[in-house]
C-alpha cells in the first residue's frame, strides 16, 4: 500500500536553508509542503509559490479569517499576536484540512530547521509501513544538532554532529566532559527533547497538541515508533542563532503567560535571549558570539572524540550526503 505523506512547517528567516529543507524531503519521498510564512514579506514566499508541490501561505487577512473558523480557535486565537506556537497549532489544524482534501494520507508537523530522518533515506516507504498499523499518530524522538564552527552556512549540507538522547544517568566521566564542552549535565538538549509527530488524515477526530503532538480528545490515540528521528539543527550557526532571538526580542520568561521555560526546557533559551538582546542594547556583538562559542559550540576535536566515546554525541551525515548529491546533480547555470 502506497501512502503520500506531507509536511506543515510554520516558518520565518529562512532563506538560507529553506531549498534544502524541501529538496531533502522530496529526496526521501515527502510529496507535498504545506509552508506558512509568519512574515508575508518573506523573500522566499515567491519561490514557494512557484513549486507544484507547495502550498505557500502569508499570515495576512485572508490566514486569520480562515483561523477563525478551525477547531482550536477558540482556545488558542488570543494568544495568535504573542505566541508563535498559537499559530502554529492553527497553521497544523488548516493544513490537516487542505491535506485531506488533496488526498493526501499523513501530515507531519516540524519547523523549518529540522529534518525527518529515516536511515536509509525512504520516508515514502515508512510511511507505506505505518498506514498497514493501527496507529493513528507516530512520534519520533529528536536529536539536537551542535555546531563545531561560527560560520555553517547552509547548516543543513554542513552540520553533522549531534547530541545523543541520554537514556540512563551519565557517568562522573561523562558528565566532566560535558560540563568540559560549556553543556548542562541536567538539561542537555538546550531545547525540546520531546520529538515531534506525524498524523493519519483518514482518522476521524484528530488535533494538532501543541507543536510536538496529535490527539483524538479525550482518547488515547498515539503510539510510539522507533526507527525514523527528526533531527533539529536550533541556532546551528551565529548567524541562525543571532537572527533567531533578534527577532524573538525580550519575550517573556514564561510560554502562554504561564508555563515558566527554564522549568520546562532549561535556562539556555532565556540566557541566549539575553546575550543577544543585551548585545543589541551594548552595540557590541562580540558578547553574543562569545556566548555562543562556549555554549552552543563544541570545537575541540579531541573532546569531540571523547563525548562520541562515553556516546554523548554522534555523527549523522546521511542528510548531508543526500543534499550533496542533489547538488552535484544540478545542471551547471
Amino acid at each position: 500500500m502506497t501512502s503520500r505523506a506531507a509536511i506543515v512547517t510554520t516558518l520565518r528567516d529562512a532563506a538560507a536553508t529553506l531549498r534544502s529543507f524541501v529538496a531533502y524531503h522530496r529526496a526521501i519521498g515527502f510529496k507535498h509542503f504545506f509552508l506558512f510564512f509568519d512574515d508575508p514579506a518573506d523573500p522566499m514566499l515567491d519561490w514557494a509559490r512557484t513549486q507544484s508541490d507547495i502550498t505557500a501561505i502569508a499570515r495576512d487577512d485572508d490566514l486569520q479569517r480562515a483561523w477563525r473558523g478551525l477547531t482550536l480557535w477558540d482556545s488558542v486565537g488570543t494568544h495568535i499576536d504573542r505566541e508563535v506556537m498559537a499559530r502554529q497549532v492553527l497553521n497544523a489544524e488548516h493544513a490537516m484540512n487542505l491535506a485531506r482534501a488533496m488526498g493526501l494520507d499523513w501530515l507531519l508537523h516540524i519547523d523549518a530547521d529540522e529534518l525527518f530522518f529515516v536511515p536509509r533515506g525512504d520516508a515514502a516507504a515508512y510511511f507505506s509501513w505505518l498506514t498497514t498499523t493501527p496507529a493513528d499518530v507516530a512520534a519520533f524522538a529528536n536529536f539536537e544538532a551542535v555546531p563545531e564552527t561560527e560560520d555553517t552556512g547552509d547548516f543543513f549540507g554542513s552540520v553533522t554532529l549531534f547530541k545523543a538522547r541520554l537514556s540512563d544517568a551519565p557517568t562522573p566521566e561523562a558528565q566532566a566532559l560535558i560540563t568540559r564542552a560549556g553543556q548542562r549535565v541536567d538539561t542537555f538538549f538546550h531545547f525540546y527533547a520531546n520529538g515531534k509527530s506525524a498524523v493519519r488524515l483518514a482518522a476521524p477526530g484528530m488535533l494538532p497538541d501543541g507543536v510536538h503532538n496529535f490527539v483524538r480528545p479525550s482518547h488515547f490515540t498515539g503510539m510510539r515508533y522507533l526507527g525514523p528521528f527528526i533531527l533539529h539543527y536550533a541556532c546551528s550557526g551565529f548567524a541562525a542563532f543571532w537572527q533567531k532571538y533578534l527577532t524573538l526580542g525580550r519575550f517573556p520568561d514564561k510560554w502562554w503567560g504561564q508555563v515558566d521555560i527554564a522549568q520546562a526546557v532549561g535556562p539556555f533559551h532565556l540566557e541566549a535571549r539575553d546575550a543577544v538582546m543585551d548585545a543589541v542594547a551594548s552595540g557590541n556583538i562580540e558578547g553574543a558570539r562569545r556566548f555562543f562559542r562556549e555554549r552552543m559550540m563544541i570545537a575541540d576535536p579531541a573532546l569531540i572524540t571523547e563525548m562520541m566515546r562515553h556516546n554523548l554525541l554522534q555523527r549523522i551525515d546521511e542528510p548531508a550526503k543526500i543534499l550533496a548529491k542533489l547538488r552535484s546533480e544540478q545542471p551547471a547555470v
